[in-house]
Order: structure tokens, then sequence, then C-alpha cells
């Protein structure tokens, strides 16, 4: 069981991560804490990454999920080509995109520590690519409620 779930900053990867890894017995691990150094320092500075700033990042994200048999990964996954390459190096994973509305997004964005700023949202959300090969989860519920909702959107994948 390989798990992603994918969505901007602010949208609540790793929170309801966190939970659904609980709820199913597996490991959690945070994509942004596999970064090379440069990608962090050039999101903290407000500049967006480029594809190519990612494919590293991407690959170093298909070794650790293909290394593990039941695993949630909170990761942006934007577009459907960064899914296609997790897919290619991992095998099967379901990717659940959670989303909210932009007000939302960032007031979550203003109320934590974290290296993304909030001018970079509006590229991320330019970004992110929606379609068929992910389920779309709406954060507006508590914690809980959402993480349930995602594990039943595993059973509908």
């Amino acid at each position: 069981m390989k798990i992603v779930l994918a969505g901007v900053s602010g949208s609540g990867k790793n929170t309801i991560g966190e939970l659904v890894a609980e709820r199913l017995g597996c490991e959690f691990a945070d994509a942004d804490g596999f970064h090379p150094p440069e990608n962090v320092a050039k999101m903290a500075s407000g500049i967006p990454l480029t594809d190519e700033d990612r494919a590293g990042w991407l690959e170093v994200l298909g070794k650790h999920l293909a290394e593990r048999e039941r695993i949630v990964l909170a990761c942006s996954a934007l577009k459907r080509i960064y899914r296609d390459r997790l897919r290619e190096l991992t095998g099967p994973v379901s990717f659940i995109v959670l989303t909210a509305d932009r007000a939302t997004l960032e007031e979550r964005m203003q109320h934590r520590q974290h290296f993304m700023p909030a001018s970079l949202l509006d590229s991320q959300l330019a970004t992110l690519e929606l379609g068929e090969d992910v389920e779309v989860v709406e954060n507006t519920g508590t914690p809980e409620e959402v993480a349930a909702h995602c594990i039943s959107r595993l059973g509908s994948a």
C-alpha cells in the first residue's frame, strides 16, 4: 500500500497524511524533507521550482517509495508528469489530492512555520493538474473527518 497525499502548500498534506498513516498502520514521510538545500533556498526566497528543479527530488522520492511496502507520503505532486514519474519508479501508488479554497489555503500558510512563503501559492495553484489519475478530497472538515474520507476514497481508486 503506497499512498501519496498531494496538493498545494497549505492543503493539509502532513496533518491528514499522518492521520491516514496512523489509521492504516503505515509509515509516514514528508516529501519536503527530501528537497536538496538549493530547492529549499529557492522556495524560501519566493522563487517557484521548475520541472528541472524537481527532477532529482522526484527520483529520490521514487526510490524511497519503492523501498517500502506500506507508506503514506505527503508530497505536492502538482503535475501529472510528476505523478507519472513516481509511478514509473515505484509501481502502483494511489494519489489523493487535497483541495481547499484559496482563502483557506492562504490562512493556513500564514499560521505555520515553513520555508514555503504564501507568495508562492498562486504559482502552485496555477501548476496544479487534476485528472482521472487522482482522487480529489476537499479538506474542509475536521482532520479526522477528512482522513476518514481519504481512506474511504482509497477503496474506490
